[in-house]
């Protein structure tokens, strides 16, 4: 028999609202917005199967059902829907994406990588027309700001500025800002200048996955949460591709995987993806007369780098920031971060970094911490994937930079499940997924060996301003691609 509805938050005894602050607003705002829905119980048979209801399980079940209101899907969590990624993030939906230009044009051809940027671009605003015609929470297009506070990050930002006009994009797409003119923007200390694009809006991204999750339910799918998926089986012969859990299993005529850093929960599946392990605080609510001096009114998304570090001003006053766990991004056997608040030692270490942007920030509160992972491929890119004879489909591997590509992701892959052929199916993200990941013990020696090397090499361009050929042989050793990296 399904169990009864119990409040998301107190899973595993852990305290209301430990996974994250967005989720506890939620909470307050509508208690009934995170009641546990009910898990499987027996076998199922549908035309779509998704494992997973985050971000790229519901934005692909919401493109799906608007294409074809018919289609019987049937979304699975191991946990709840947003209980990963989705509910804990920076909340900026921006049109940002891990992989280079050299990247993408290798994949797709020349001028590959230009529409892969595009295409996100165009994301950003798809994004914010579904969440207001679908009253799924406020989208605050307010762009990002990078900054720089060392010559060595001003340089870069100035390159990547003038190397984005050799490719075509305009003033409307990204401006180089001095030091005045970025500070009249935001009032970062020891600001030499940022970039700044238009592209980029901040949301309360626990609502989104919520809201969204409901109106996914209210076109038809059902999601079935508290139901692990222990293995996906392809298509063979006659037998239907399957999502098997502890409960049941769903036979359909695709099942699309949409697990992202907890992939390595699928016995079938390990080694596609690592979990890098984040952690995030905010601050209590902040009067006008703070915000007037931080010179901070529009909702811009604020990145810093040096670390890299994402800030946002949230609707409640607050500011959130975050980035990867600069102690154990890391943890042998790919074992996602565990629910509760950050390590203190972490927590500390960021809100030290706040104060180091904004020094009047000294004694503001902070409230809360949480801890999170995003999934990484073997390439530190992301894929979408379909195999029409086995009836199996995956999108993920985002790095971070998931909140507008998961919607991208979801669009594409309902296009491909569908049989069509449009902008989408050729972009360049399109095709086979990476190679696995080393076994243990050699994938947890090498990703963290090339971290600490990555770190010590940061902490080198940031102390000397001059670029450092460990963050370069870092980078070429993972297979990064990053931008800016």
């Amino acid at each position: 028999m399904p169990e009864p509805t119990a409040d998301l938050n107190t899973r595993s005894g852990a305290p209301a609202g430990v996974v994250s602050h967005w989720l506890e607003q939620e909470e307050k705002l509508d208690p009934s917005m995170l009641q546990r829905r009910p898990r499987l119980d027996g076998e199922r048979e549908a035309d779509v199967c998704i494992v997973g209801a985050g971000y790229t399980g519901l934005w692909t079940a919401y493109a799906l059902l608007r294409k074809d209101p018919g289609l019987d899907i049937v979304l699975l969590d191991a946990e709840f829907a947003g209980y990963g990624a989705s509910g804990r993030n920076g909340g900026a939906v921006i049109a940002q994406l891990n992989g280079s230009r050299e990247y993408w044009d290798a994949l797709g051809g020349p001028g590959a990588g230009v529409r892969m940027e595009r295409a996100v671009q165009a994301t950003v605003d798809e994004v914010g027309k579904t969440m207001a015609a679908d009253d799924l929470g406020a989208f605050v297009k307010g762009g990002v700001v990078i900054s720089a506070r060392d010559e060595l990050e001003a340089k870069r930002l100035k390159g990547s500025v003038e190397e984005d006009r050799a490719y075509g994009f305009t003033e409307e797409d990204c401006v180089w800002l001095d030091a005045g003119a970025a500070a009249a923007r935001i009032g970062v200390a020891n600001q030499l200048g940022a970039r700044f694009s238009p592209h980029s809006a901040t949301i309360n991204p626990g609502r989104l996955v919520r809201r969204l999750a409901a109106r996914v339910e209210a076109a038809g799918a059902r999601i079935y949460e508290g139901t692990p998926v222990t293995a996906i089986t392809p298509r063979s012969g006659t037998q239907a591709a399957a999502a098997r859990t502890p409960y049941g299993t769903v036979r359909a005529k695709w099942v699309v995987r949409a697990t992202e850093a907890y992939t390595e929960s699928l016995s079938s599946h390990r080694g596609r993806l690592i979990p890098v392990r984040t952690s995030m605080i905010v601050t209590e609510p902040l009067d006008d007369t703070t915000w007037a001096r931080l010179g901070w009114e529009r909702h811009e998304t604020l990145l810093a780098l040096h670390p890299f570090l994402h800030l946002q001003h949230t609707e409640d006053r607050r500011i959130t920031i975050g980035g990867a766990d600069n102690r154990l991004p890391y943890r042998f056997g790919s074992k996602p971060s565990p629910d509760g608040a950050a390590q203190p030692v972490v927590a500390e270490y960021f809100r030290q970094q706040l104060i180091r942007l904004f020094p009047t920030l000294g004694n503001v509160r902070i409230d809360r911490s949480w801890a999170g992972v995003f999934g990484v491929t073997k390439k530190w890119a992301p894929c979408v994937h379909v195999d029409r004879a086995a009836g199996t489909a995956w999108a993920g591997g985002y790095v971070g930079e998931g909140v507008a590509a998961s919607n991208l992701a979801g669009r594409t892959l309902t296009d491909l499940i569908l049989g069509e052929d449009t902008e989408l199916t050729r972009l360049p993200w399109v095709g086979e997924p990476p190679r696995r990941w080393e076994p243990e013990p050699l994938r947890a020696t090498g990703a963290l060996g090339i971290w600490a090397i990555r770190a010590i090499g940061d902490q080198v361009e940031g102390r000397t301003s001059k670029r450092s050929r460990m963050v370069a042989f870092a980078n070429k050793v993972s297979g990064f691609s990053g931008h800016l990296g």
